[in-house]
């Protein structure tokens, strides 16, 4: 009974500090051909947005699109992936996975 208790703690801790990660990723409407599929990324909340939909204080900082940030749950900046000039984001999401695993075993 108590390493079902502290199982179950653990697999709560981990639940709460997955939902510490926010991937952001920023498109532009002309450019949802070339969105970047973030399904299967694993301890990190996901969330979607148009650039055209941001505040001036946002769009200024974006360069390219589409971006993926990944933020803390301070809203830092932890990592970040832009588009070339084809407009696409050519990283694999093996890539994406290893810095959020990384950033949360600095935060431990």
């Amino acid at each position: 009974m108590k390493n079902l208790i502290t199982i179950l703690l653990l697999f709560v801790v981990a639940s709460v500090t997955a939902q510490d990660l926010t991937l952001l990723h920023i498109n532009a409407k002309w450019n949802t051909q070339n969105d970047y599929d973030l399904r299967g990324i694993s301890n990190a909340k996901v969330q979607n947005a148009f650039l055209e939909d941001q505040k001036a204080s946002i769009k200024k900082g974006i360069t390219s699109v589409p971006v993926i940030i990944l933020l803390d749950k301070y809203g830092k900046p932890r990592g970040q992936w832009k588009a070339d000039l084809s407009f696409k984001i050519t990283i694999s999401k093996q890539e994406i996975q290893n810095r959020i695993n990384t950033v949360l075993f600095e935060s431990r």
